[in-house]
């Protein structure tokens, strides 16, 4: 009789932690442990973080020269240099370069004997490459920082030279030749503000580009 009322006692008891209810020492019995579980998930989920960056991950860097010929009066002018960033997810790239012109930029009305003058910017790189897992796939990039021109000679008025804002957008096809290496062809239009100079002028700076970019690292 004994043994029988103590098997009723723990088949109770099993029963009872089952059905997930909590037996204090006085007998009284405590809230659902289920309910308990279930409200703070709840929690969980509604002080959960939301960030804009938060669901890409770290996939590659790289780097690279790039030749830019610019528009410039009635010709082109090569710009020269060089950028370096990172890769998120694969198809988006944040980085930074710097670019100097190496043949003399002139003005869109040039007087008898110019003028011309040097010109380099440099800026933060944001660039977008869906399908990037295609051999041949497109790319839209933007740039956008600081840009300095300086007359190659003195004015008879104004200062020689100024800075200003800079800012470039293209677009183009992105050709992944081996996987540490990547060709960019792009075309687009570069616009400057700021400039405040008697001889050049922002629609002097601005105008349409084509670049090519050699693009050196890895994915992983």
């Amino acid at each position: 009789m004994r043994f029988f009322i103590f098997f009723l006692c723990v088949f109770a008891f099993v029963a009872l932690s089952a059905q997930g209810i909590n037996v204090d020492s006085g007998g009284g019995m405590l809230a659902y442990k289920a309910e308990t579980t279930t409200q703070k998930s709840s929690f969980k989920i509604k002080g959960r973080e939301r960030t804009l960056l938060g669901d890409l991950d770290l996939s590659g860097a790289w780097g690279g020269p790039t030749y830019n010929y610019s528009s410039t009066g009635d010709d082109w002018a090569l710009l020269r240099g060089g950028f370096g960033g990172l890769e998120f997810s694969e198809e988006l790239f944040i980085g930074y370069g710097g670019w100097k012109s190496r043949e003399a930029f002139t003005v869109d009305e040039p007087g008898s004997n110019g003028p011309e003058y040097d010109f380099n910017h440099s800026g933060l790189i944001i660039a977008y490459s869906p399908f990037a897992s295609n051999a041949i796939h497109p790319r839209i990039t933007t740039v956008v920082g600081p840009g300095r021109f300086k007359l190659t000679e003195q004015p008879a008025t104004g200062a020689r030279d100024d800075r200003f804002l800079v800012g470039q957008a293209t677009i183009g096809l992105e050709l992944n030749l081996f996987q540490w290496f990547r060709l960019g062809i792009d075309g687009g239009y570069r616009f400057a503000s700021g400039i405040d100079n008697d001889t050049v002028t922002a629609t002097d700076v601005g105008g349409a580009i084509i670049q090519a970019e050699a693009r050196f690292g890895f994915s992983w």
